[in-house]
């Protein structure tokens, strides 16, 4: 009997585990409680204090009306809610321990609420907080068993550490999800080709201008999911200088390597490859993390996006956008003036209020700031 209910315990240890990793599995978590504990309905929610919110974060055995309910108005009377929400975070309870079940029972939030439903009592705890916010494990009992033992409340609090641990292990994954989804979009956002790659070359993440870089008729190709040159010849350069920059398992950072892919009748397309700092929990399968990062500039791209961001950033009206554009073409005051249509005077005028614009002074200097501002794809 011991043995089987410590096999119990340790069913719903792994299902509390796997749930971090896998969120749907908190229903199947809410379901082994109820079994373990005679309940016939639970959830975890997020509450708001100060807010005055509950948000079901999973629940089973509970009716989606009187959910909705209870955050549109039975929060607002429940007796024991802003009871909980005091409480520290791990300590396991039953309703009666907050309130007497004699006072429980003659409030508006049970009669209305919690008895409809064939609720009597429950157990729970603040499995996780940040303040002012809360998130609440609660399981339901029914009017049919008797009250919760103390062996009940000491079988929740033992499992209740697990659930802790659990939820910020989930939270810290969702919070590096969420920043990854940022980087993607950032560098999706960016004119540069970017590509990610493992320490055997093999291609882990491509934003939109390295998809582009790697299509028909481009120099760089994927092969056996590695990152290629489509001329062999090429391809031997590429990849030795891809060898030298990445590490091995264990060597410490290396420098930045940098070559250049001829191309018919074009200026080479210039690679920088940069290796990443490896970290200790990289040994665990150190083949399955970003070993590098290979940026192609793109020489003859036309800074569209640039003179965008200029025109934009330091309000130039669009006659001075058009002057811009024909002074980063090279065209010089009297080329645009001819280029234009407009007099030279009237390029100078606009030449003037634009270094006064983009605190410049010469032609120079104007050119660097629209060469040092972030390239951004449009689309």
């Amino acid at each position: 009997m011991i043995q089987s209910t410590h096999d119990g315990l340790l069913e719903i240890v792994g299902l509390i585990q796997d749930a971090a990793l896998d969120p749907p599995l908190w229903q199947d978590v809410l379901t082994t409680l109820m079994r373990r504990l005679d309940g016939v309905a639970g959830g975890l929610w997020l509450n708001d204090p100060a807010q005055a919110t509950c948000v079901p974060l999973a629940h089973t055995g509970l009716d989606p009306a009187y959910t909705d309910r209870y955050s549109q108005h039975y929060l607002h009377v429940d007796p024991v809610f802003r009871i909980k929400s005091r409480l520290p975070v791990g300590h396991a309870v039953a309703t009666s321990m907050l309130m007497r079940q004699d006072a429980f029972t003659r409030t508006e939030f049970y009669n209305d609420w919690f008895r409809p439903q064939g609720f009597h009592e429950a157990i729970g705890a603040a499995v996780h907080r940040t303040a002012p916010r809360f998130t609440w494990l609660s399981i339901v009992r029914p009017q049919t068993t008797d009250a919760p033992t103390v062996d009940d409340i000491a079988t929740l609090a033992g499992l209740v550490p697990h659930m802790m641990r659990s939820l910020t292990v989930a939270q810290r994954l969702d919070m590096l999800t969420d920043r990854q989804r940022a980087l993607r979009d950032a560098l999706a956002a960016v004119t540069h080709a970017v590509m990610l790659v493992d320490r055997r070359g093999r291609l882990l993440f491509a934003n939109a201008a390295a998809e582009a870089l790697l299509g028909p008729r481009q120099p760089l190709t994927i092969r056996q999911g590695r990152v290629k040159a489509r001329d062999p010849m090429v391809d031997v350069v590429v990849q030795a200088t891809l060898a030298r920059a990445l590490p091995d398992a264990g060597d410490e950072r290396r420098g930045i390597a940098e070559l250049a892919i001829p191309r018919d009748g074009r200026r080479p397309l210039v690679l920088s490859i940069v290796p990443a700092h490896a970290h200790n929990v990289d040994r665990l399968d150190p083949d399955q993390r970003v070993a590098a990062m290979i940026m192609a500039a793109e020489p003859e791209m036309r800074p569209w996006s640039r003179l965008d961001g200029v025109i934009d950033a330091y309000g130039l009206t669009p006659a001075e956008g058009r002057v811009l554009n024909a002074i980063v073409d090279g065209d010089g005051l009297a080329g645009a003036a001819a280029r234009l249509g407009i007099g030279r005077a009237t390029v100078k005028t606009h030449l003037n209020r634009i270094l006064a614009k983009t605190g410049t002074t010469r032609q120079s200097d104007l050119i660097h700031l629209v060469a040092t501002m972030l390239p951004t794809r449009h689309g």
